[in-house]
């Protein structure tokens, strides 16, 4: 079962001051319904742009898990709330002309992923909470709740014990106990906080053995280090090139599937990150289906970051900085004060049942032509859906465990 816990993300806003605004309130018209793949079409650039920018700001050899879905989510409800330069930077970031079509697109979108496949669990829930005095417009709220089916509370944030707790048991209960909390404190300013949630469940269309399972070397950055390699052998989409090889690793009924992606031998995993726009292109044009003998490490991976900086350096700059941003939430000065992004990811093997079945169809000796998929270097991982794809994560692994 693999499991991917996605991700509890957050913004804060602040207000600055408690000067007023004359503006009035945003209100937004629905517009046409935009496909999904079109949607998608549209946000990749973001999806890479911000996995390059997370990667290149951790700290070397490091993790690096990110769900690029998620935080376009949680920026589609703050974008409701944003006029003038800020609306025009975050909407030049997420590759969209107008909130109209976002909201609309990100509706659609979540909409249909989640029932995208009856095999596979993926919960997309969203959140709003504001402080019980803060005079929050009913009509950002109609909207959030209409395009993002968010949950709306206010809490009295003065009471930070306990406005803590029922935010973070939100973001436990969303995320199946994987990510337990994502709020430590709540600043004197803070006045709302949106959050998004992705829980990512699904078994693998052909699963592993475990009796197959066994101590292998994984040739990290800092060394070497043991690992659980799981072994499979079947008919899987691939791609082999000098630079690169990939593998791709279907869920359920194969509408999710992982994408293993391993730089070629002397290759960098960070060269990787950085040309992932090309690479991805690349692979879905070329993915064929072959005989592969899949070497593929155990996973599990938590990770968190402050994600201030690197959307800042993507584009979105007017939202952090002090001033009327966001005319359309309430008729105060607002900025973002805080992106906390956190994950968890785990891969393993699921139950005898499957693994029987699994281990009937391992057979090197009687396939003499195939390819050897061998993971035990830092490679990339993308969990997408065909259809559309849709980015739900990305990572770098490093380490496994």
């Amino acid at each position: 079962m693999r499991t991917i816990t996605a991700l509890s993300m957050f913004l804060v806003l602040s207000a600055s001051s408690c000067e007023k605004n004359l503006e009035q309130p945003v209100h937004i018209k629905p517009t046409i319904e935009m496909k999904a793949s079109e949607v998608v079409e549209q946000t990749l650039p973001f999806s890479w742009d911000l996995f390059k920018e997370v990667n290149r700001t951790s700290n070397p050899g490091s993790n690096v898990v990110i769900s690029p879905f998620s935080v376009a989510q949680a920026f589609g409800m703050v974008i409701n709330g944003a006029s003038d330069k800020n609306l025009e930077e975050m909407l030049s970031v997420f590759g969209f002309k107008d909130a109209e079509g976002l909201n609309e697109a990100y509706s659609n979108i979540r909409e249909f992923l989640m029932y995208a496949d009856p095999n596979v669990q993926l919960d997309i829930p969203n959140s709003v909470w504001y402080h019980k005095d803060f005079d929050v417009y009913d009509s950002f709220l109609q909207l959030v709740k209409h395009y993002y089916d968010a949950e709306i509370d206010k809490l009295d944030f003065r009471q930070e014990e306990a406005a803590k707790e029922v935010m973070n048991a939100w973001v436990n209960d969303a995320t199946k106990g994987k990510i337990s909390s994502i709020i430590n404190s709540i600043p004197e300013e803070a006045v709302m906080y949106l959050i998004n949630a992705v829980y990512f469940k699904g078994e693998w269309t052909n699963p592993f053995n475990e009796n197959l399972t066994t101590d292998a070397p994984f040739f990290a950055s800092s060394g070497e280090m043991r690992v659980k390699m799981m072994k499979d052998m079947g008919p899987y989409l691939s791609v082999f090139e000098k630079d690169y090889s990939a593998v791709n690793l279907p869920y359920g009924d194969e509408t999710f599937s992982m994408t293993v992606i391993l730089p070629g031998k002397g290759k960098s995993v960070d060269a990787l990150v950085n040309n992932m726009s090309k690479v991805w292109s690349n692979i879905n044009t070329k993915l064929t289906s072959r005989q592969v003998a899949v070497e593929l490490p155990r996973i599990k991976i938590e990770a968190g970051y402050s994600l201030d900086r690197q959307l800042q350096e993507l584009g979105i700059k007017q939202a952090f900085l002090d001033g009327f941003n966001f005319p359309g939430i309430a008729n105060e000065k607002l900025r973002i004060s805080n992106v906390i992004h956190k994950t968890f990811i785990e891969v393993n093997e699921k139950g005898t049942e499957a693994a029987a079945v699994t281990g009937i169809e391992l057979s090197v000796t009687s396939v003499p032509d195939y390819q050897e998929f061998r993971v035990n270097r830092p490679f990339v991982f993308v969990i997408s859906e065909k259809s559309t794809g849709a980015i739900l994560f990305a990572g770098k692994v490093e380490k496994p465990v």
